[in-house]
């Protein structure tokens, strides 16, 4: 049996996204991701903690096609992947309403301009206030099941810029994300992270 580091390997080289069986662009884009050592990123769960990641690289092309979905019990504490100033904040809305633009969330924007996002957060789950700075590892909010959403999960992702009014969240140029890596998760595959694979965040 190979070991993981080939499988890793294969699913590059080949574009074998795993999960669906879907092949897809993720072959095409490993060299758009840094190398995980030299990330300003870390995962936004505790270390010691394991989620599974579910790239829409794996299933899209959009501007959405670097965001990330990790699925996690509703409740379920989330981290800033890096130091940054509130923008935006939405809690106002009820896990498993189910309706687009329903996606309670919390942004914070990064010394460089760019924004994380961090959507489905629950029911008055954002533990953050607009306009507070906030440190990397920081604790932001609270998992949820809000919006556009097939189960309770964490949507996270980076954007080159965003607004303080509601943009759409889909299109140019505030939904427009940028590939991530993170330098504390484990195991590497090089590639960002891939489809269907448990990832620690290590200290």
């Amino acid at each position: 049996m190979p070991g993981l580091a080939a499988v890793f390997c294969l699913i590059c080289a080949c574009g074998d996204e795993g999960g669906d069986g879907a092949s897809g662009p993720v072959s095409a884009e490993c060299s758009m991701f840094a190398p995980a050592a030299e990330s300003p990123y870390v995962l936004p769960w505790h270390v010691g903690h394991v989620f599974t990641a579910n790239p829409h690289l794996a299933r899209e092309t959009s501007v959405q096609r670097y965001a990330i979905d990790a699925g996690m019990p509703i409740g379920t504490d989330v981290l800033a992947m890096r130091a940054g100033t509130v923008v935006r904040v939405e809690e106002s809305y009820y896990d498993g309403d189910n309706v687009f633009g329903h996606e309670n969330h919390v942004f914070i924007e990064h010394d460089d301009g760019t924004v994380a996002r961090y959507f489905h957060l629950t029911n008055f789950g954002a533990l953050v206030e607009v306009g507070e700075a906030v440190t990397q590892g920081q604790r932001i909010g609270l998992s949820g099941h809000t919006g556009n959403s097939s189960g309770p999960h964490l949507h996270f992702d980076v954007t080159r810029s965003c607004c303080t009014e509601p943009p759409n969240y889909n299109a140019l140029p505030a939904g427009e994300t940028l590939p991530l890596t993170f330098r504390n998760a484990a195991p590497d595959s090089g590639c960002g992270l891939l489809p269907g694979i448990r990832y620690m965040a290590l200290p």
